[in-house]
């Protein structure tokens, strides 16, 4: 716990050797600092201070989120299922446009992400986008699709998704109200 401006936070302090910079996570479970392993612990609370105003305003907004709903596993099956489905479904129809080939498509109950692309080719997909408006699911799609030709978040990667995603800033806007597990 780490007290900023007169309120509670929890927190989570984690060392990495892959971070190249501090990064601060929000989530519902609430505060996450990672920090590489060459930056020392001392630096750390004048760093989350430095921030206080960010972390408490987004700690608010996390708690407004829609919690996703607790599965059994012998749903979760028929969920994977479900969503192998409709992804593949929504992929193939987007991909009449795009014309991109992925080495193989993945279903699972990741636990931060809704989708991603491997530099091999291969997609994975969150199931519980099954549990989401078509909507959203079909910006998942079509994101993760068109990393098979743009891996990064430049200007030609959203050009990619907006040819058949127009509205895409809105969706991804929509998408962040929802927890990926």
């Amino acid at each position: 716990m780490i007290k900023l401006n007169g309120q509670e936070v929890s927190c989570e302090f984690r060392s990495s050797r892959k971070a190249k910079k501090m990064r601060l996570e929000i989530g519902a479970s609430g505060l996450k600092v990672v920090k590489p392993s060459f930056v020392p612990w001392i630096f750390i609370e004048q760093f989350i201070k430095s921030r206080a105003a960010w972390i408490i305003k987004n700690l608010a907004v996390t708690k407004s989120y829609t919690q996703p709903p607790v599965i059994p596993k012998e749903e979760l099956v028929i969920l994977k299922r479900r969503a192998a489905h409709l992804i593949l479904a929504r992929l193939e129809f987007f991909n009449s446009h795009y014309n991109f080939k992925y080495k193989s498509l993945s279903v699972r109950d990741q636990k931060t992400r809704w989708g991603s692309c491997s530099r091999e080719g291969a997609l994975n997909f969150n199931c519980r986008l099954a549990l989401l408006p078509e909507r959203l699911l079909d910006y998942v799609a079509v994101h993760e699709l068109c990393h098979l030709r743009e891996m990064n978040h430049s200007i030609r990667f959203w050009n990619l998704v907006g040819q058949t995603i127009p509205d895409y800033k809105e969706r991804r806007r929509e998408l962040k109200n929802h927890h990926a597990s």
